[in-house]
């Protein structure tokens, strides 16, 4: 009987024990998230963890290039650095790296990120109407001179009109174009 008890006392004890490692090991591992997540409406566009480097907009609107060294619960803690071309002693150019130091921000003051690479804006930039209606005064004007015809009569006045009110209308859609994503309305970032 005195050694079924201490079979049991044992069992208990390493119970126990294999509880509070358990217990000690997700309490200190439970610091907050590990992820940065770029999010459009709700839905996620992109994210980063920990050595991943990232480009943003800072506050005041500074530019900030690094690598994510530690990812907090409300702040991220980035080592700056800045890449150009370098000339090499054969002639060449490699990337030199320069590392600039520490900073810690808050999610906060991150005011926007780049747009993607892949896209390229010409629909909402103002480029499109730019260059149609630059085209069209082109021709409309070379083949009015080529052919003799009046540039400004009634019907062609008209017609060279429209076409610079596109143009006007693509230039005031490229000054409202911004080339990042701004953080607020449709754009946010968090840490999960």
């Amino acid at each position: 009987m005195a050694l079924f008890n201490k079979s049991m006392m044992l069992k208990k004890y390493i119970a126990f024990l294999f509880a509070a490692v358990v217990f000690t090991a997700s309490a200190l591992h439970a610091q907050g998230g590990n992820t940065l997540v770029l999010k459009e409406k709700g839905r996620t566009i992109q994210s980063w963890i920990e050595k991943d480097c990232i480009t943003f907009r800072f506050s005041n609107t500074q530019w900030i290039e690094g690598k994510i060294k530690t990812i907090l619960k409300d702040s991220l803690l980035i080592n700056m650095y800045r890449a150009q071309q370098a000339p090499t002693v054969f002639g060449g150019f490699t990337v030199d790296t320069t590392w600039l130091g520490y900073l810690k921000i808050s999610v906060n003051e991150i005011s926007g990120l780049p747009q993607s690479k892949y896209k390229s804006g010409l629909f909402t930039n103002g480029a499109l109407f730019k260059m149609g209606s630059s085209a069209f005064i082109f021709l409309n004007l070379s083949n009015s001179l080529l052919k003799s015809l009046p540039v400004f009569d009634a019907a062609n006045t008209t017609r060279l009109l429209i076409a610079a009110g596109f143009y006007g209308l693509g230039t005031i859609q490229k000054q409202k174009h911004k080339g990042y994503l701004p953080i607020g309305k449709k754009y946010s970032v968090a840490i999960y």
